[in-house]
C-alpha cells in the first residue's frame, strides 16, 4: 500500500508544481522541482501518516484535511522545489516562497479532492490569508497537526462533501 500512496502522492505534487508553473505562481524557469527531494517528502509523509494514525488508533484511510495537513507540513519542511542553478538571491517573492506555495496549494486540492465546484481562491479573504498561511509556513513555528487543524477548518466550511472523505 505505501507504495501505492508514494506513486499517487508523486504524481500529485507534480502534477499541482506543473499546474501552479504554468499559472505563474511558481516561475519554473527558475526554479524545478528535485525528484530525489520530492521522494524524500513523500516518504516522510508516509512516515508521519503512520505515525498519525498509530496515535489515533486509525486502522484504515484518513481523511483529506489530515492528508493535507501532513503533505503541506512535509512540503514545507524537505522543500523539494529548488532553484534550476546557484542563484545569489532570489528576484521574486515566488521563488523564495515555491515550497510554501506549493503546500498551500497541493493541501486545498486535497481538501476540495471531492467537492471541485468551488474556488476557493475567488473569495476576497483568500489572498490576505493566503499570504499569512505563506508567512506561518516559511518563518514561524507550527507542527504537522496544527496545519491539519487549518485545512481541517477550512474543509469543514468550504468542502464539506469531502470533509468526509478519506484516503490514504
Amino acid at each position: 500500500m505505501s507504495k501505492e500512496i508514494k506513486d499517487k502522492r508523486i504524481r500529485c505534487i507534480s502534477e499541482a508544481f506543473r499546474i501552479l508553473g504554468e499559472n505563474g505562481l511558481i516561475p519554473i524557469d527558475t526554479m524545478c522541482l528535485s525528484i530525489p527531494l520530492l521522494e524524500e517528502t513523500v516518504e516522510y509523509y508516509i512516515s508521519d501518516m503512520e505515525i498519525l494514525k498509530k496515535r489515533y488508533n486509525i486502522d484504515d484511510k484518513i481523511q483529506l484535511h489530515k492528508i493535507a495537513g501532513l503533505l503541506a507540513y512535509a512540503i514545507a519542511r524537505i522543500k523539494p522545489i529548488i532553484p534550476v542553478q546557484k542563484i545569489e538571491s532570489f528576484s521574486k517573492d515566488s521563488e523564495m516562497y515555491a515550497n510554501e506555495i506549493l503546500a498551500v496549494y497541493e493541501g486545498l486540492a486535497i481538501c476540495s479532492e471531492y467537492d471541485t465546484g468551488f474556488n476557493i481562491t475567488r473569495e476576497p479573504w483568500f489572498d490576505e490569508w493566503f499570504d499569512n498561511f505563506i508567512f506561518l509556513l516559511h518563518h514561524r513555528q507550527y507542527t504537522a497537526e496544527s496545519l491539519i487543524f487549518i485545512f481541517e477548518t477550512i474543509s469543514r466550511i468550504f468542502f464539506p462533501k469531502a470533509f468526509f472523505s478519506t484516503d490514504g
